[in-house]
């Protein structure tokens, strides 16, 4: 039987006061003058977070007690972006456009090869599955687990698999409401094993989906994308985004669906972590009451794959 424990979370509080203004702005990309769609707007200490829209613009409050704080914009594919937002509380200018400088990566062989690639019939990695605890996060927290490729041979992912519990309310507790219910940004990951944790990104875009919050296995066909399957495996990642709510609330709240996981003992190789806004990963385990023993809490999320021939 699954265990479905809810995180309340607590959407960082701005402080109100006659000085508080709105600052809005619009992300761009440098180079192309185009919009950056669903960027992250957040403060570096608070955490407090908007997401710019599909047209790159956000507001976000800001005030007195912002001054010694920083504006992170950031999104995938392009360098994080810091704004000091004390010229604009003193100039009272609170209207501005911001520019994301995208991130230089080296194409590799099989972005840039024209030779034709001959791919097996589609073949499926499975988790175990046998989850035992479900978790819901904060916006903005992405977890990853290491996919071994079992069968050893490059090639491409087709679909990913997540199993998902639906979020319920707290009979026990009213006042407990399902406040949200999140979007997935998906990520892909080399795996860097002299580190023991995710590496370069595969695919640099957003690969944003909208779950509902029931309990079934989502899935996310992404054949088109060409996202390469490394040899040795690659790191999935699962990262929570607000993409539906305009004013989120400034209190406790719940996010749904649930995600599952799964407890491995094993803690060598490490084969998940988790981050927030694009901090460090962290690797996170859990100690059962049976003879202390540590466990990595690991998502539980299925590939389907073409190998190459």
């Amino acid at each position: 039987m699954i265990q479905i424990f809810k995180l309340f979370i607590f959407v960082g509080l701005l402080s109100i006061s006659v000085s508080a203004q709105k600052l809005n702005g619009t992300v761009i990309n440098n180079e192309t003058q185009t919009p950056v769609e669903l960027a992250s707007v957040y403060f570096k200490h608070s955490k407090y977070t908007v997401f710019a829209d599909v047209g790159g613009k956000f507001s976000i409050e800001i005030g007195s007690k912002n001054t010694k704080d920083l504006l992170i914009i950031s999104c995938i594919g392009y360098e994080d972006l810091e704004v000091d937002l004390k010229r604009y509380l003193e100039k009272k200018e609170y209207s501005d456009t911001f520019r994301l400088v995208p991130k230089v990566q080296m194409l590799n062989e099989i972005v840039i090869s024209n030779e034709k690639i001959d791919y097996s019939w589609a073949k499926k990695i499975t988790s175990k599955r046998n989850p035992n605890a479900g978790f819901s996060f904060q916006f903005g927290t992405e977890n990853v687990t290491f996919v071994q490729n079992s069968y050893f041979k490059k090639g491409k992912i087709k679909k990913v698999i997540l199993s998902l519990d639906k979020a319920t309310e707290d009979r026990k507790q009213p006042k407990w409401k399902i406040d949200y219910i999140t979007a997935y940004n998906i990520k892909f990951y080399k795996y860097d094993a002299r580190n023991q944790k995710p590496g370069e990104e595969l695919y640099s875009k957003n690969i944003v989906v909208e779950p509902e919050n029931k309990s079934y296995d989502f899935v996310i066909d992404v054949d088109s994308l060409n996202i390469p399957f490394p040899k040795e495996g690659v790191c999935v990642g699962v990262e929570y985004v607000n993409t539906r709510y305009k004013n989120p609330k400034s209190s406790f709240a719940t996010i749904g669906p649930v995600m599952n996981f799964y407890e491995e003992e094993k803690l060598k190789p490490i084969i998940a972590w988790s981050r927030y806004r694009g901090e460090d990963w962290e690797f996170k385990s859990s100690v059962s009451n049976f003879k202390n023993r540590r466990y990595q809490n690991v998502m539980v999320v299925d590939l389907v794959v073409n190998a190459e021939k």
